[in-house]
């Protein structure tokens, strides 16, 4: 057995048909709304249809040369290759696989709905919809047999093969285990389905219909995210369409694919530009920006930045290759976090042999969390509409800095420094807030194990040295900082990530035991009365007894008992400051210098 891509490049392939002859196959990709067809001996690809609304599968008529399409968003719809398309009923719920069934004269398409868990049967001449079965968990995939009595259906929530009797919608379990199975085909006598397991499992199984159901693994190592298969008569060859590629299983000797040749590379990929929603970024070291564009082939490979979820649109230039022939190509990538959107692009190549920058946009959202994810990209053009192969035009790697919303004081007047949010990444990673993220960077603070507290302030007084703050950790030996540079720590670098922190001071108070920076809370001696002219801490918002602070420069304790050597360690996050104050000095007499700083970093 060997699998071998047919086609790649797929915007997340989902469903597929088969021609009799298997010399043609049907497949539609969800992400940009098209339906293609594929030459499988040669792999050369045309474009039927375009603007389709989330399509999930593809069933053929075959003899009369109409394909009919699901769409995610309730629709089904007819389409005349090359003429027409039109909408034949509308069942709503998320139709997802099709079966299509000819009596006489007449034409039935059946589906389940995902949304609603119905079974129901579409007259394709009047668009009369029937319902057929109810309460199915979340259906996926539909396989009827050829007496066309019963209903093979994948049921998500209970991991399951189904049976449905047509005559009365009765329904039965007949297997249960399945994988994130998904659609279903019949291994030709119609003895067994396939059935399709998505990730984790990224594999084919087949089920023997019997008296007991029968599982047997026909294929694993899938391309990621598998949905659709289809075999030809024999079952010598299987073809499976998944998120980014369309396969097929031989075990006879499957077709020998050549790519096609590369009609240009990727040159250049640019983030930052006008009116882009990437955010600046500079080197403190050099004081340079990031130059632009960002990713230059054997050049230079910088990162960007956006705030989560965004959906960043790119700049990317090609590079003329010998291959070339003018006109319309259809161009994206597929990679780890979707890659991007497939378009149709008609580039003019200057005397250079470079393009003018070419506008495209991500398939998918950035993440939703703080962090610095790798972005990878495989790039892919081929002749638009077709029929033509795929090339593979380059494959570039990003990295992205992922904040929670745009940066505040002190990084309005300053651009963010890489170094700083390659910091600020690692200690918020997975925050989806600003109050999340303050309390991971106040964490971050108080938990390096080179840090350790002194009453002397190390990092500036009117400016923040940051700097020599990112030089010092890099360096990897101890260094010792106080409550202002703690303050400072903390604010910069949620603010960095967009969160709205101050620092303020109170005045002229002396603590209960607490525990400084870098002290073992196991250890008495770590737990110290301070005497202080001042404390500085960063506050959400503006500065006031009822307002939330953070406080990375020290734990109070918790335990109220100051006689006893028993200790409860708490570290500040997001709590109101009459109630932390009261933790710190077992008091409530407290002085505050209402003036909110925010330190110039240098």
């Amino acid at each position: 057995m060997q699998i071998v891509d047919v086609v790649q490049g797929l915007a997340a392939g989902v469903g597929i048909d088969l021609s009799p002859d298997g010399k043609t196959a049907y497949y539609v990709e969800w992400s940009i709304g098209e339906l293609s067809k594929v030459d499988t001996a040669t792999g050369k690809v045309t474009t039927v249809a375009t603007g389709l609304s989330y399509p999930e599968d593809v069933e053929v008529d075959w003899a009369a040369n109409q394909v009919f399409v699901s769409e995610r968003t309730g629709a089904i719809k007819k389409i005349w290759p090359g003429e027409k398309t039109v909408v034949v009923a509308k069942p709503g719920g998320a139709p997802q696989q099709l079966a299509l069934v000819k009596k006489a004269s007449k034409r039935y398409l059946y589906t389940v709905c995902f949304d609603s868990g119905l079974l129901k049967r579409v007259d394709v001449d009047t668009g009369v919809v029937t319902t057929i079965a109810k309460g199915l968990g979340h259906p996926i995939g539909l396989a009827l047999d050829k007496a066309a009595q019963y209903a093979y259906v994948t049921e998500q929530d209970k991991a399951s093969l189904t049976r449905v009797t047509l005559a009365s919608g009765a329904q039965k379990v007949l297997y249960v285990g399945l994988v994130s199975p998904f659609f279903l085909g019949w291994e030709k006598p119609s003895k067994s389905v396939f059935c399709v397991q998505r990730d984790p499992a990224n594999s084919l199984v087949r089920l023997t219909l019997g008296a007991t159901v029968g599982l047997s693994t026909v294929a694993s190592g899938l391309a990621w995210r598998p949905s659709g298969v289809a075999s030809n008569k024999d079952n010598s060859l299987i073809y499976i369409c998944a998120d980014q590629t369309l396969q097929v299983i031989s075990f006879d000797g499957g077709p020998h694919i050549e790519p096609g040749p590369a009609p240009f590379t990727v040159y250049s990929v640019e983030f930052s530009f006008d009116k882009s929603s990437a955010i600046p970024l500079k080197n403190h070291i050099s004081g340079s920006l990031v130059p632009h564009p960002e990713w230059v082939k054997g050049v230079r490979n910088e990162p960007a930045a956006y705030i989560k979820g965004a959906l960043p649109k790119i700049r990317v230039v090609f590079k003329k290759a010998p291959a070339y022939v003018a006109g319309a190509y259809a161009v994206g990538a597929t990679g780890n976090l979707g890659g991007i959107r497939r378009k149709s692009v008609t580039p003019a190549f200057q005397a250079s042999g470079l393009s003018a920058p070419l506008a495209f946009e991500l398939m998918w959202p950035l993440p939703g969390t703080v962090g610095k994810p790798k972005v990878t990209l495989q790039w892919y053009a081929r002749p638009a509409p077709g029929p033509a192969l795929t090339a593979s035009v380059g494959s570039t790697n990003h990295k992205i800095f992922l904040l929670v919303d745009k940066p505040v004081g002190p990084w309005q007047a300053e651009t963010p420094w890489l170094a700083a949010l390659d910091l600020a990444c690692d200690w918020a990673a997975g925050a989806t807030s600003q109050d999340e993220a303050a309390a991971r960077i106040t964490q971050g603070v108080n938990s390096q194990p080179l840090l350790s507290y002194t009453p002397a302030t190390m990092f500036g007084w009117t400016t923040y040295l940051l700097s020599s703050f990112l030089s010092k950790l890099q360096a990897g030996n101890p260094f010792q900082l106080n409550c202002t540079d703690c303050a400072d720590a903390v604010t910069t670098l949620a603010n960095l990530l967009g969160c709205d922190l101050w620092e303020g001071r109170m005045l002229s108070l002396t603590t209960r035991k607490i525990l400084g920076i870098g002290g073992n809370p196991a250890v008495e001696a770590d737990w110290k009365v301070w005497p202080w002219s001042y404390h500085e801490i960063p506050w959400l918002t503006s500065i006031g007894p009822n307002q939330s602070i953070y406080d990375g420069c020290l734990q109070v304790d918790k335990d109220t008992n100051d006689a006893d050597t028993v200790h409860i360690p708490y570290l500040a996050l997001k709590i109101k400051f009459s109630d932390y104050y009261k933790l710190l000095t077992g008091n409530l007499n407290y002085t505050l210098e209402n003036i909110p700083r925010r330190r110039p970093v240098a």
